[in-house]
């Protein structure tokens, strides 16, 4: 729906921004996958800037502390979330508290949020 977006940047934030579950000790996993990501890139000589985008999709996919800005970020952040409410994995973590927050990140595409209302609501 955003042909304007990197998809590049997408692809490749969409494989790290949850990458920090498995390494790392913060607290927050984006900032442990964040870490990694410029890890990784920076060793495949990745251009600068395309590192800089990459990883500020990773480090605000939880739409926490960092927002996402970019339209790659708020792809990446409201696909995570959407896909919460439509994979059973998450089902029974996300129905005790997190699925009001997934709820809110779809903000940055209504459309996708008019699509998952009726499930949220249920």
């Amino acid at each position: 729906m955003h042909p304007e977006a990197d998809k590049e940047v997408v692809i490749i934030g969409s494989w790290f921004h949850d990458i920090g579950h498995f390494i790392g000790n913060e607290k927050d996993h984006s900032v442990s996958s964040e870490k990694e990501a410029r890890k990784f890139l920076e060793s495949e000589n990745f251009p600068k800037e395309k590192i800089n985008k990459i990883l500020r999709v990773v480090r605000s996919h939880r739409n926490n502390d960092v927002k996402p800005e970019t339209i790659e970020a708020k792809i990446v952040c409201c696909a995570d979330s959407a896909s919460h409410f439509t994979a059973d994995v998450y089902l029974w973590e996300y129905i005790l508290g997190k699925i009001d927050r997934d709820y809110r990140d779809l903000s940055n595409f209504p459309e996708i949020k008019k699509e998952l209302t009726l499930l949220y609501e249920t």
